[in-house]
């Protein structure tokens, strides 16, 4: 139960980031520093909903993280309107990721399983 509300949370962040890009709706308003406050805000609802759960704080922190580094760039470009596995210029997690190429989404993957086991409660 506790992956699917992590990734609810994710794909809602991801979503509604990239259609707001996509439509330049609030440009003004939704910079970075926004951005950042809803994320944490959102973890920080997931995370107290959460912390009476068998799994320790730092499993759940560790796995919302790397679930959120496997399915959020792939979300937030298909709401946006361009290709799954585009990768930007001009940020410096984009321009690394762009070089790593099949290197950085084998990462992805290995993270998004780690994530999942750990937001499971598997050992």
């Amino acid at each position: 139960m506790i992956l699917i509300y992590a990734i609810a949370i994710i794909l809602f962040e991801a979503i509604g980031e990239g259609l707001l890009k996509k439509n330049k709706l609030c440009d003004f308003i939704f910079k970075w520093w926004v951005q950042w406050l809803i994320a944490i805000v959102l973890f920080l609802l997931w995370f107290f909903v959460f912390t009476t759960a068998d799994i320790p704080i730092w499993k759940l922190v560790t796995g919302f993280v790397f679930v959120r580094f496997a399915i959020f760039d792939v979300a937030w470009n298909l709401a946006r309107g361009v290709k799954w596995n585009y990768y930007g210029s001009v940020k410096l997690y984009d321009r690394i990721m762009f070089e790593l190429a099949e290197w950085g989404w084998m990462m992805k993957i290995i993270c998004g399983i780690v994530g999942i086991i750990f937001l499971m409660g598997w050992q």
